[in-house]
């Protein structure tokens, strides 16, 4: 307990000291953009952080965004979704931004731009570069046990678990809910009961740092130790460090009935193809009922952007330090290899610090995120490109159909046939 209080110091005085000296501080970004495709201000007032430009302009064929529409309308007409919105951003401009199909599939209610999605686990990303940022300040170890800071971890099966494994999805823990029912946590009023929870559950996959084993269990627990370690609510640290430097206005942890975002926020829909319901739309209650790390938050195709940007810029997001190159070193760096299967051609499917990474040997060529409420979002840092397929078509099995012609039409296009 000792140990906590001081770090809980070290945290109050290490974020006086950063927001005092990052302003000073000078970076240079990986890579300048050219005036004219600096951030512009649009008519409504509110900044563009990808402007418009024609696909022509940044190097891409109109007819490979055509192809992409073609797709998707192909599978809305197919009943495999009930909608999506598509981003393409090239060189930090849009050169794609279209909504297609509806939002309700009993009442066909057209699917509107910027719309709010369910994220579900592209929520995780979030919560790791908080925890990132936590280790570069020394206020949390990877290597230390999670028993420092949550009391059920502090048992002899549990306490090997480290911070490390939970980044890495490698404690142990089972991909199931710590409810009756599958996503039911009426039985909890916090992240931090479902830690604990956690800390008592048996039995396990295997031994910490044994194997790979994707769970939320892994994250929520995280978020309990990030509270834990500070002394602050994680969603009001995502809040004040992530969302509101970058702007991500549109990106929240819980719905509220004051907040006037909840009538943009879309409905989940369900049930597979040819037979899609939707099971819940905001009628003044949340899906949940408290901040979940794992799989908790909301947001829009245009907000998740630039949380992928920083990623790609090495930390940095409109030329001001975010994140430092280690931690997004530490994100991107191959962890394990997981089952899950990839459109993406002779590329393996990996995992990083709560980052999926799609590398070829040692390099990463693609990283990016998904959502089980069907979204997903991929970035490709040396072909400056950002590619953003919402939907909320919960168990839709098209991503690996999309991310094949992504990849063979944008990202790593075939142009030389030999």
């Amino acid at each position: 307990m000792m140990k906590l209080q001081i770090k809980t110091i070290v945290l109050l005085w290490m974020s006086l000291l950063f927001y005092s000296c990052v302003e000073a501080q000078e970076f240079s970004p990986k890579k300048s953009l050219p005036e004219n495709q600096a951030q512009k201000e649009s008519t409504s007032g509110s900044v563009d952080y990808f402007p418009k430009a024609t696909p022509e302009s940044q190097g891409v064929p109109q007819a490979a965004i055509d192809r992409m529409q073609q797709l998707i309308v192909g599978f809305i007409d197919a009943r495999e979704i009930v909608g999506a919105e598509i981003l393409v951003i090239k060189n930090r401009r849009t050169i794609m931004h279209q909504v297609m199909g509806s939002d309700d599939p009993g009442l066909a209610t057209p699917l509107q731009r910027d719309r709010i999605y369910s994220i579900r686990s592209m929520t995780k990303p979030l919560a790791g570069v908080l925890a990132q940022m936590l280790i570069d300040e020394d206020v949390i170890d990877p290597d230390e046990s999670v028993g420092e800071y949550i009391e059920s971890f502090a048992s002899s099966k549990s306490e090997p678990i480290t911070i490390h494994h939970l980044l890495t999805h490698r404690s142990g823990l089972p991909m199931r809910s710590p409810g009756r029912l599958w996503s039911d946590y009426s039985s909890y009023e916090s992240v931090v009961q479902i830690a604990e929870y956690w800390g008592n559950y048996e039995p396990r996959l295997a031994e910490p740092g044994e194997a790979y084993h994707y769970a939320d269990a892994n994250v929520d627990t995280l978020g309990a130790v990030i509270e834990s370690a500070t002394g602050q609510p994680a969603e009001q640290l995502i809040q004040s460090r992530i969302l509101e430097p970058l702007s991500m206005m549109d990106t929240t942890a819980i719905l509220r009935a004051d907040d006037p975002r909840v009538s943009r926020v879309a409905g989940k829909n369900g049930g597979g193809r040819g037979r899609w319901k939707q099971f819940w739309r905001w009628q003044g209650q949340p899906y949940f009922s408290f901040p979940m790390f794992a799989q908790g938050y909301y947001s829009t195709p245009s907000d998740y952007a630039k949380f992928l940007s920083v990623i790609m810029d090495r930390g940095l997001f409109q030329g001001k330090r975010i994140l430092s190159e280690a931690a997004v070193a530490r994100i991107l760096t191959p962890v394990s290899r997981t089952p899950m299967p990839t459109g993406f051609a002779n590329l393996s499917a990996s995992y990083g610090q709560l980052m999926h990474v799609y590398n070829q040997d040692d390099k990463v060529v693609v990283f990016g995120h998904s959502g089980s409420d069907g979204t997903y979002a991929w970035a490709w840092p040396e072909e400056d490109l950002m590619v953003l397929y919402f939907t909320q078509s919960r168990g839709n099995i098209t991503m690996n159909r999309i991310e094949a012609v992504i990849d063979s039409l944008l990202a790593r296009p075939i142009t030389d046939p030999r």
